[in-house]
């Protein structure tokens, strides 16, 4: 890898510090410390989901499908939205977002945009029903013109929860896309697994990696879905008071009823994953099964480019540039682009030209593995200015992703190889039993 051009640099955070502490049940005896590569089940979960629900949650499906698949084991990562209570917000943000969300991914090609004076001119007249009058004034057929009505009932609707609200949904989706990142680099199958609103995260999540990856090797269960499209099979109850409430804003603003459950004491919403569609009592968690079974199915290994690490580090960045990852290891030695490997770990993915990703891993051997802190920190190596950095730190078995979004500010060439502005830390030691306690900072 060839480096040119230098320049000052400034790094501001745009994300607030984050710590996590995990304390990992593995004993420094073993050979490695990591599993072998296989099947990642990744959830998305709904609305009003602390991270704790959101665990308990996924820990439904986890229960249902086990710990392996046809003789490979299955890892799961909860794709975690914010609920507004966590963000310092209330639940209303959370409803505010849903309607954002669902206005966006219903204008994404602009065509309501571009024909907004036609649709105020059909909208003006109170003589018939508004889709009616698309269907005139747009010359579109009927079904094209209860899409256009959604859309814009959906856009008011959204229109007025943004003035509500300002829900940390491009977090989420920065937090999301660099999971899927770092599961495509180290050659994971994924299975991705949404309810109610997670569908709304998980469709840009499996677009994002259906461009990372050249084989079928991801794949998606919809439950309850909130968003108007789907990625794959879904699973709608017919009892499902939340999702079948919006069709309020037209009969396709939702995907069909397919699936019809006697109602339950147990959730009378008919709408909550453990209470309705995972219920051993009623047939929807039957149908839950062989969805994700088929999606398991369906998987190939994707080619890996990164190794499996005890933690690993994923730096991303939005366009063009090289922005590097630098890491400092326990006892000093400096892992970059120049030294790609050190006593622990190894910088094993560089990318010199736009949006990343570099990848570096710590060793899953326990013999090699040192105590201490991992420092990391970027430099804008080239042609990166005005970009944000995205970092993500992951831990092998279990405990939610770690990620901060930096600017990185202007170039600053082979000069910022000594001074990388440091983004997080990684603490690691063995307390009174011999266990890995992991800490990032």
């Amino acid at each position: 890898m060839i480096k040119r051009i230098c320049a000052p640099m400034c790094v501001t955070y745009l994300s607030a510090a984050l710590l996590l502490a995990v304390t990992l049940p593995v004993q420094a005896a073993e050979s490695s410390l990591c599993e072998a590569r296989g099947y990642t089940v990744g959830f998305f979960n709904g609305v009003w989901n602390t991270t704790r629900q959101a665990i308990n949650r996924r820990n439904f499906l986890e229960e249902m499908l086990g710990s392996e698949y046809d003789g490979e084991p299955i890892e799961y990562e909860n794709f975690y939205n914010t609920t507004g209570e966590e963000n310092g917000a209330t639940m209303a943000q959370d409803i505010a977002e849903v309607f954002i969300q669902r206005a966006d991914e219903i204008d994404s090609s602009g065509e309501l945009a571009r024909r907004f004076e036609y649709l105020w001119d059909a909208a003006s007249d109170p003589r018939r029903p508004l889709w009616a009058r698309l269907v005139d004034v747009l010359k579109v057929p009927i079904a094209m013109a209860e899409t256009i009505y959604t859309a814009i009932s959906t856009k008011l609707v959204a229109g007025f929860a943004r003035m509500l609200s300002n829900p940390p949904t491009e977090m989420d989706y920065a937090e999301h896309r660099l999971l899927v990142d770092k599961l495509t680099t180290e050659g994971q199958k994924i299975l991705l697994v949404a309810h109610s609103q997670g569908n709304l995260f998980m469709n840009p999540a499996y677009d994002y990696a259906k461009t990372k990856l050249t084989t079928d090797s991801v794949a998606t269960v919809h439950i309850a879905p909130a968003s108007m499209t789907v990625r794959g099979p879904h699973l709608l109850a017919d009892i499902d008071l939340v999702i079948n409430g919006l069709r309020a804003f037209g009969w396709s603003a939702v995907p069909g009823i397919n699936l019809a459950l006697p109602s339950s004491g147990i959730d009378k919403s008919g709408h909550t994953l453990d209470g309705t569609y995972l219920d051993d009592s009623r047939p929807g968690r039957m149908h839950v099964r062989q969805m994700a079974d088929q999606g398991l199915a369906s998987l190939v290994t994707p080619p890996a480019s990164g190794n499996r690490g005890f933690f690993t580090t994923m730096l991303t960045w939005d366009g063009v540039g090289d922005v590097d990852l630098h890491t400092t290891e326990p006892e000093g030695t400096y892992v970059n682009y120049a030294n790609r490997t050190g006593e622990v770990g190894a910088l094993d993915v560089d990318n010199t030209v736009a949006n990343g990703p570099e990848h570096y891993y710590a060793s899953c051997n326990p013999a090699q593995l040192k105590e201490g802190i991992y420092r990391f920190g970027i430099n804008n190596y080239r042609n990166a200015t005005g970009r944000k950095a995205t970092m993500q730190v992951t831990l092998a078995q279990g405990g939610q992703p770690v990620t901060r979004v930096v600017d990185v500010g202007p170039e600053r060439g082979p000069m910022g190889n000594s001074s990388p502005i440091e983004v997080m830390a990684v603490n690691l030691v063995k307390d009174a039993n011999g266990k890995l306690v992991t800490t990032v900072q």
